[in-house]
């Protein structure tokens, strides 16, 4: 089963680990308008794509817990590089010395010994640009998930393609994952380049939706609207067939009983593997008999 999983931040990564285990083809395209942290201040001084989600995806890949995670996972607390991972500074290097930040990756991915594919949204830096009802202009993902109220329009600093591949990945999925994570900021993104949104309005793969299991760190904790429903109405196209609510991941797991309440993640990693495995089983069961 071909299976393409899309969004940022934490959520991603953590889908990628738990979706690994159940798949042979694999494909993740990461947001890239972070402008936060040790990724804001490479992209200033570099003028480069975000690099911490891709790093996040790429080492969670290779496995939680092994010194290759450590390793470039590891801080500097010291000195000019103070803050930056080892994992951002390899890819940025990568980055200056490869054709495209796409190439670089799958450098970057092949080190870790990883044959899933990790895919920038675009191998051409934008930014995240929010205009508010009162036509004020926010810039930045920092700045517009500190708003206390949510903006009239989101779209990109500039207008960029899709990376190579990634689009051919989305229409020759089986199952297209979307999320969990910011709302605006990490799903978004992605939606906002034209390519992308085309091919997953094209695709004949299931789209689905997962829900986060915590309320957001962002300016979506401060509406009671449904985010998905938000976010369709700006794009102005529906983009999921399913949506995994918390109740509804909780049930499946005390379906198969494999409920796990100590789990240490946002997004916890087993419970999210058990999920998947119990939707995979359903839609192998459905084709089988189909």
């Amino acid at each position: 089963m071909k299976i393409v999983c899309i969004g940022g931040g934490h959520g991603l990564a953590q889908v990628l680990s738990a979706i690994k285990p159940l798949c042979n083809n694999l494909t993740a395209i990461v947001a890239t308008t972070d402008n936060g942290g040790s990724t804001g201040r490479i992209r200033e001084a570099q003028n480069c794509i975000a690099l911490g989600d891709i790093r996040r995806c790429c080492v969670q890949l290779a496995g939680e817990g092994s010194i290759t995670h450590s390793v470039y996972e590891h801080r500097f607390t010291s000195g000019d590089i103070e803050g930056h991972s080892l994992g951002n500074l390899t890819l940025l290097g990568l980055t200056q010395v490869m054709a495209s930040p796409t190439q670089a990756i799958a450098c970057f991915n092949k080190l870790l010994g990883n044959c899933e594919t990790v895919l920038p949204m675009s191998d051409i830096p934008t930014d995240l640009v929010a205009e508010l009802d009162n036509g004020e202009k926010v810039f930045g993902e920092c700045a517009i998930d500190a708003l206390s109220l949510l903006p009239e329009k989101v779209y990109l600093s500039k207008k960029v393609p899709a990376s190579p591949g990634a689009v051919e990945a989305i229409l020759n999925a089986d199952l297209v994952i979307i999320g969990p994570g910011s709302i605006i900021t990490s799903i978004m993104p992605a939606f906002l380049i034209d390519d992308i949104a085309l091919a997953i309005q094209k695709t004949s793969a299931c789209r689905v939706f997962i829900e986060n299991t915590a309320q957001e760190n962002s300016v979506m904790q401060y509406t009671h609207s449904a985010g998905i429903d938000w976010l369709q109405k700006k794009l102005g196209a529906k983009i999921y067939d399913l949506s995994i609510s918390p109740p509804a991941i909780m049930e499946i797991l005390q379906h198969g009983n494999k409920c796990n309440k100590t789990g240490k993640h946002l997004h916890n990693i087993d419970e999210l593997n058990n999920v998947f495995s119990e939707l995979l089983k359903s839609s192998f069961n459905a084709e089988t008999h189909a």
